[in-house]
């Protein structure tokens, strides 16, 4: 022990270089925490606000499916008649699953004031 203690105090570039090791392992350790778990360098939500956006997403569930379609499109043309069926019938199943999503997104309203009607009948 005592032998690696006088070999650390003769040779000063192991401890400045196992400084520098430590002051940059901080460094990278508070960037990331910024940039990349806070969002900023993907710009990305934060969780609190991941949570608020998928509520809103939930009550207001108007998404463009045009971009999706347009593009399962250009997927088939490019990969042929069994890769145009395939893409057809996932944009087919994609516009089926938003009907879906706005036909369960009325039934809640309705479910809303039907709950709302029992309240005041009691």
């Amino acid at each position: 022990m005592k032998a690696l203690l006088t070999f650390s105090l003769n040779n000063y570039g192991l401890l400045v270089l196992t400084a520098a090791g430590a002051v940059l392992t901080l460094v990278v350790l508070c960037l990331k925490r910024r940039y990349v778990n806070e969002g900023v360098l993907f710009r990305r939500l934060p969780a609190e606000e991941h949570e608020v956006q998928g509520e809103k997403m939930r009550l207001d569930n108007h998404i463009d499916l045009e971009i999706a379609l347009r593009k399962f499109h250009e997927l088939g043309l490019e990969s042929g008649d069994s890769g145009y069926a395939y893409w057809h019938e996932v944009g087919r199943l994609l516009k089926q699953a938003a009907g879906m999503q706005s036909r369960i997104h009325e039934l809640s309203k309705e479910l809303e004031q039907c709950r709302a009607r029992l309240g005041k009948a009691d």
